[in-house]
C-alpha cells in the first residue's frame, strides 16, 4: 500500500503540492488526473523518494519512502521523461535494475521484450519517444516492485499499445499484489483501468473516490463529464473569439 499523508512540497516560495492525502491499495490501480502543472509529477516523485516532502510523510507498505527504505520496498517510477544510462540498451538496463530489485524476473523481461517487439541490443537513445516509454514500462513491470508509479505513460503510445498497457497494469497489480499509481491528464485513458480516481486541482486533491462509486452516484455519465462538473466548467461562449 502507498499511504500519502498530508504531503506538501515547496520549491522556494512556490508550493507545488499542498496537504495531499490519499491511499493506493495493494492489487489495485489508482488513477491520478489533473491538467499539466497541477502537481502530479511532483507528487509521484515524492512518493518515489526523489523529493523530500516539506510537510507530511509517505509510507510504502508501512515504511517511510524516505527513511530506512529497503530495495524490496522501493517504488519503481516511469517518469514522464524516462531515465536510461548513457549508451544503454534494454539488456544493459536489465542488468542495472536486476542488481537492485530483489524480485526482478528475467522470465517476465523476456516475455515483455517479445510482446513489445523491441531490439534488446539497440541503443535506447535511438528509439522513438514511444519506444523509449515502452522500454521503461517493461523494465518496471519486470522489477516485481510492489509499488509502481507511471507518469503520463500513455503519451507517445499508439492505440494498440495503450490498450495493451492497460491490460498489463491490471494483471501486474493482480499477480504481484502491487499498488499502481497511474497519472494522466486524460480521464478517458483512466476510466477503464483505474479502480479509484483522484483529481489534483491547483496543487490540492479535490476529490478521491472509487470508479464504481463515481458511476453509481452519476448514472449515465462519463468520468470526463463528472470531472468537468467538478471544475464547474460550463459551456463557453466562443462565438466572439475570432475577430478580423
Amino acid at each position: 500500500m502507498i499511504d500519502i499523508r498530508n504531503v506538501t512540497k515547496r520549491y522556494g516560495k512556490f508550493t507545488a503540492i499542498h496537504d495531499i492525502s490519499l491511499k493506493a491499495d495493494d492489487s489495485s490501480v489508482y488513477g491520478l488526473v489533473g491538467y499539466n502543472g497541477a502537481g502530479k509529477t511532483t507528487l509521484l516523485k515524492t512518493v518515489a523518494g526523489v523529493y523530500l516532502p516539506d510537510e507530511g510523510e509517505v509510507l510504502v507498505d508501512g515504511t517511510s519512502a524516505h527513511v530506512g527504505r529497503t530495495p524490496e520496498r522501493t517504488p519503481f517510477i516511469v517518469a514522464d521523461e524516462p531515465f536510461f544510462l548513457p549508451q544503454a540498451t534494454p539488456d544493459s538496463m536489465r542488468s542495472f535494475y536486476a542488481g537492485y530489485y530483489p524480485d526482478w524476473s528475467d522470465a517476465t523481461y523476456e516475455n515483455l521484450m517479445k510482446l513489445f517487439g523491441l531490439d534488446r541490443r539497440a541503443r535506447i537513445s535511438g528509439y522513438s519517444k514511444g519506444m523509449q516509454r515502452q522500454t521503461a514500462i517493461l523494465l518496471g513491470l519486470s522489477t516485481g516492485a510492489k509499488s509502481l508509479l507511471l507518469d503520463e505513460s500513455f503519451d507517445g503510445l499508439d492505440l494498440s499499445k495503450r490498450i495493451l498497457l492497460k491490460r498489463l497494469l491490471r494483471k501486474y497489480a493482480e499477480v504481484r499484489g502491487a499498488a499502481v499509481i497511474l497519472s494522466s491528464h486524460n480521464l478517458r485513458e483512466l476510466e477503464d483501468v483505474a479502480d479509484r480516481i483522484g483529481m489534483i486541482e491547483d496543487r490540492q486533491l479535490v476529490f478521491d473516490e472509487t470508479v464504481d462509486d463515481l458511476h453509481a452516484n452519476n448514472p449515465g455519465r462519463t468520468l470526463e463529464q463528472i470531472f468537468l462538473d467538478e471544475r464547474e466548467v460550463g459551456d463557453l461562449d466562443i462565438d466572439s473569439i475570432f475577430i478580423w
